[in-house]
C-alpha cells in the first residue's frame, strides 16, 4: 500500500516553496508514494506544473485573519483523504494544518521551514515551541534557518533537521542565448545582468536598481527582471526616477524562466531575507557568475570567491563594485560559471532532495507503525 502524504501550503501561486512542492510531488517514487497539495487560500498557476493526474488539489478559502474552524474543515479532508502523513510547510500551514491534523487523527506530521523573518510576534513563536513538541519531524531549509529557529523559538538542536532544497537541473539549459537575449532586446555588447523572483519588499529590487544606476553611464548595463508581485508598479516608478527605466526589462511570471538564464551574463539575488533560494540554484546550475546578499542560506550555497560573490545585505555600493568588476572580467564570470554547476549537480540536485524526503516520510511511518506493535 502507497503512503500518502498531504503537502500543506498557502497556495500554489509562483514562489521558491510552491516550486519545491511541485517538484517534490512530481518526483517521488509513485510506487510507494502518492501525494495530494492542500492550498490554505488558493491554488495558483503552479498547479499546472503538477505532471501526475492522482494528484489531488484541495482549496480551503481561508482569508487572511483568524479562521477558528479551518482546523475542523481540514480534519475532514485528512480523514476524507485517508492521509498517513500531513506535511506543513512555515508557520500559518503549521498552525491550522497541525491542529487540523491532530483533530483527524493523522498518523503522521511533519513540519518545514522555508524561510521566515525572526523573531516573530511572541505568542505565535510560543505556540508554535510547544507544537514542535508533538510532531514526528521537524526540518529547515538551511543551516542559517535552522540555527534562527534554534534561538528564536528556544528548541533543542536535535528538535529541527536540515534538509536542502534541490532544483532540476535538467530543466535549466544553457542553450538558446541569442533566442533569450533577442527576447530581451539586448544588444551584443550589453552586460545582462538579471534576476528571478517575486516583486515583493523582502526582495530587496530596490537596492538592485540603485546599483545599476550607477553602473548605467560608464557602460551597457541592461537588467532584466523576471516575476511579477505587488511591488513592481512602485519599482518601475522608481526606475523612471533614476532615469534607467530605458535600461530595465520587465518580464513579469514566466513559465519558461529556465531557458532565459542563458541570456545573462551575472544573475543577483538581493533579498533582505532567503531561506534557501532556488532561483539561486537554477542559476548556477545555468552556469551563471551569481551575486547575493549574505543572508539565510545563500552562504550555505555560494563559497564566495569560488562559486560567486556574496554581499552585505543592503550595501548599495558593495553590490555595484561587484557587479562593476564581473562586467569588467567575462573569465572570472566563467569561472565562477563553471563552479557554481559543478556544485549544484553535486549537492542540490532535485534527486538528492527527493531521496531525503523519501527517507524522513519512511522513517517517521515506521517509528510510528513500532510505537503501535509496542502498545498493542
Amino acid at each position: 500500500m502507497r503512503t500518502h502524504v498531504c503537502h500543506v501550503i498557502e497556495s500554489l501561486q509562483p514562489g521558491g516553496l510552491e516550486n519545491g512542492v511541485v517538484n517534490v510531488v512530481n518526483g517521488l517514487d509513485a510506487s510507494r508514494f502518492i501525494s495530494s497539495i492542500c492550498c490554505l487560500r488558493e491554488t495558483g498557476v503552479f498547479a499546472a506544473r503538477i505532471r501526475r493526474p492522482e494528484v489531488g488539489i484541495h482549496t480551503m478559502g481561508w482569508q487572511p485573519g483568524n479562521d477558528p474552524a479551518l482546523p475542523i474543515r481540514l480534519a475532514r479532508l485528512f480523514r476524507r483523504t485517508r492521509a498517513d502523513i500531513v506535511h506543513t510547510r512555515n508557520a500559518e500551514a503549521f498552525f491550522y494544518g497541525f491542529l487540523g491534523a491532530k483533530l483527524a487523527g493523522t498518523p503522521a506530521i511533519i513540519h518545514s521551514e522555508h524561510g521566515r523573518t525572526l523573531p516573530d510576534k511572541p505568542h505565535r513563536m510560543a505556540l508554535q515551541r510547544r507544537f514542535l513538541r508533538h510532531v514526528s519531524a521537524a526540518f529547515a531549509v538551511s543551516g542559517q534557518l535552522k540555527r534562527e529557529l534554534d534561538i528564536y523559538l528556544k528548541l533543542p538542536p536535535q528538535c529541527i533537521e536540515v534538509i536542502y532544497n534541490g532544483v532540476d537541473v535538467r530543466a535549466v539549459s544553457n542553450a538558446g542565448r541569442q533566442s533569450a537575449r533577442d527576447l530581451f532586446r539586448a544588444a551584443a555588447s550589453d552586460i545582462v545582468i538579471g534576476s528571478v523572483g517575486r516583486l515583493v519588499p523582502v526582495k530587496n529590487y530596490k537596492l538592485l536598481l540603485h546599483a545599476v544606476c550607477g553602473m548605467v553611464a560608464r557602460r551597457n548595463v541592461l537588467l532584466v527582471l523576471i516575476g511579477g508581485g505587488s511591488e513592481r508598479a512602485a519599482l518601475e516608478a522608481e526606475a523612471v526616477q533614476l532615469g534607467i527605466a530605458h535600461r530595465i526589462r520587465w518580464l513579469g511570471h514566466r513559465e519558461d524562466a529556465a531557458r532565459l538564464y542563458a541570456g545573462m551574463d551575472v544573475f543577483v539575488l538581493p533579498s533582505h531575507s532567503e531561506g534557501m533560494s532556488n532561483t539561486l540554484l537554477e542559476a548556477m546550475s545555468a552556469s551563471l557568475a551569481v551575486v547575493a546578499s549574505d543572508v539565510g542560506g545563500n552562504r550555505e550555497i555560494v563559497r564566495d570567491g569560488r562559486d560567486g560573490l556574496l554581499f552585505k545585505s543592503n550595501d548599495e555600493f558593495g553590490l555595484r563594485g561587484l557587479l562593476d568588476g564581473l562586467a569588467n572580467n567575462p573569465e572570472v564570470r566563467r569561472g565562477f560559471g563553471r563552479n557554481g554547476s559543478e556544485r549544484v549537480r553535486r549537492d542540490f540536485s532535485v534527486t538528492a532532495m527527493i531521496n531525503r524526503y523519501e527517507g524522513i516520510y519512511e522513517r517517521v511511518l515506521s517509528r510510528d507503525r513500532a510505537a503501535k506493535v509496542r502498545v498493542a
